[in-house]
């Protein structure tokens, strides 16, 4: 079982994983330029318990670019032939393997990928962190927007709307 490397306060770890085309996406490449939501699906994502989540965001999306954020789906199987219409929504790489989601903390007790959420500043600090093997249950849509909302504040001078809106 391994320890979960990312924790509130931390720097999320960079890493490159291909996109359902294929194409390497760096989270390195987002720095500075988004906050981040990083919903990571225990396997396929039409088929885990992040579905209903994805959905929630995706009819908020407009609040998602009014806090400057962006969600990536990091799922540890390939999406099957009938995916939701919720896996358009957000970009989508692939963690075969689940290498990325061990290292994180994504796993339950036996080690295996499981879901998990993590909200994260411009330049990856950790705001929030919803892992299996500490208990926490996946968030939902208001909750992560209000961390968004809380990072904002703290920097309003990184590009968020200035405060009172």
């Amino acid at each position: 079982m391994t320890t979960p490397l990312a924790r509130r306060g931390e720097i999320f770890p960079a890493f490159t994983l291909p996109g359902l085309d294929g194409s390497p996406v760096a989270l390195e490449d987002l720095r500075a330029r988004a906050n981040l939501v990083l919903v990571f699906a225990a396997d396929e994502v039409g088929g885990s318990a992040v579905t209903g989540l994805l959905e929630q965001l995706r009819t908020r999306r407009r609040e998602l670019e009014v806090e400057v954020a962006r969600v990536v789906v990091v799922a540890a199987a390939r999406p099957g032939a009938t995916q939701p219409r919720n896996v358009d929504a957000f970009p989508v790489v692939l963690d075969e393997g689940a290498r990325v989601h061990r290292q994180v903390g994504a796993a339950d007790g036996a080690d295996n990928p499981a879901p998990a959420v993590f909200v994260t500043d411009r330049f990856r600090e950790i705001f929030a962190a919803y892992l299996p093997r500490q208990g926490s249950a996946l968030p939902d849509a208001q909750t992560i927007i209000e961390w968004l909302v809380f990072i904002n504040i703290q920097c309003p001078e990184c590009g968020a709307p200035e405060w009172p809106r």
